[in-house]
């Protein structure tokens, strides 16, 4: 049951009149008993708003906190109020004259100073994880770059064979200001991305996060570039590494710093903002274990690139975009990639 009183009451009554029921559009939560396709303001941290086509939104004066700067930009943007009362207001975004006309007689409950509902840009928070197996001499000069960084960062060992847990353990001892996840035993790369991913994705602050694996090196001015180039919307997901065959579709330069344009990647680093990672995790694991049971192509890894990158239905290639990759930003030193880096 909704409460019933002399703003709620007449709320639904309209709302139902314009047959929402069946309607997606964004309200507070209680009217999901009315309208089970309602978006409640506390999901819209959560979701890219320009995904979905709402004709109609809710605006309610005394939910502040629930309400987001992203939501009052697209109430501001795009909508024109048709309704309101004390508590509430109606915006649709395809206004007829007619519906405007009318509008006119709830001016005074309309007439929104959106400023006061605007909040403070939090400070954008990153987090860095890593993932390792039976490289722990890689991970230790990776950790050697890093390990000074404000950001936490996260240590996922993927079951590594016992032989090395000596030296995982001196790691362990050399950075204590890093946080570590030992896995009971091997489940595969995709296993431990999904953990690292959904650790740091747990703290609401987290926007940005990084996963390396052990064997990267990274260029002294790695994360300067980075902020330069990453960008929620046009930008969610970038890599500091190119390598042969991703095809590069074409170059660019963001704040002068030199960009190619991709459809897939290399999966030893990746940059990934918080709401594209919601969007497309988890990563499904075709296998289980190292190393992989030869199946599908020869060669074939466990895929948590394309998938991260192209084959998931919401990644960014799926919806037209491109993956953003600064060529020899860091690379990896199993490869012997670093004969070649000369910058």
């Amino acid at each position: 049951m909704y409460p019933r009183n002399k703003y709620w009451n007449p709320l639904v009554k309209f709302l139902k009149k314009k047959l929402l029921e069946n309607q997606i559009f964004i309200g507070p939560e209680v009217l999901l008993y009315e309208f089970p396709k309602v978006f409640p303001y506390q999901i819209l941290k959560d979701i890219n708003l320009d995904d979905y086509d709402f004709e109609y939104i809710v605006f309610h004066k005394k939910l502040p906190e629930d309400l987001t700067n992203d939501y009052l930009d697209l109430i501001r943007e795009k909508y024109k109020p048709v309704w309101g009362n004390h508590l509430f207001v109606v915006y649709k975004k395809n206004r007829s004259t007619k519906e405007r006309l009318k509008a006119l007689k709830y001016a005074l409950y309309t007439n929104i100073n959106f400023k006061k509902y605007y909040k403070p840009e939090k400070e954008k928070k990153q987090g860095i994880f890593i993932t390792t197996y039976n490289r722990p001499q890689f991970l230790r000069q990776l950790l050697k770059q890093i390990h000074n960084r404000p950001e936490e960062i996260l240590v996922i060992n993927d079951g590594s064979d016992e032989k090395f847990q000596t030296e995982y353990d001196q790691i362990k001892q050399e950075f204590p200001n890093i946080s570590y996840i030992d896995n009971i035993k091997n489940m595969g790369l995709v296993f431990s991305m999904n953990t690292g991913y959904n650790y740091f994705l747990s703290d609401p602050d987290i926007e940005w996060i990084h996963y390396f694996q052990d064997d990267v090196v990274l260029r002294d001015d790695f994360f300067e570039v980075m902020d330069k180039v990453k960008d929620k919307k046009e930008r969610p997901v970038i890599t500091g590494i190119y390598r042969e065959p991703h095809k590069i579709f074409k170059t660019s330069k963001i704040n002068n710093i030199e960009v190619y344009f991709l459809k897939s990647a290399p999966a030893q680093h990746i940059l990934m903002h918080r709401q594209y990672l919601q969007d497309n995790l988890p990563i499904p694991n075709p296998y289980v274990g190292a190393p992989k049971k030869d199946r599908g192509k020869p060669g074939q890894g466990s895929d948590e690139d394309w998938w991260l990158m192209s084959w998931s239905p919401n990644s960014i290639v799926k919806k037209g975009g491109y993956v953003v990759c600064v060529p020899n930003l860091c690379l990896t030193e199993a490869t012997g990639d670093l004969s070649t880096w000369d910058y």
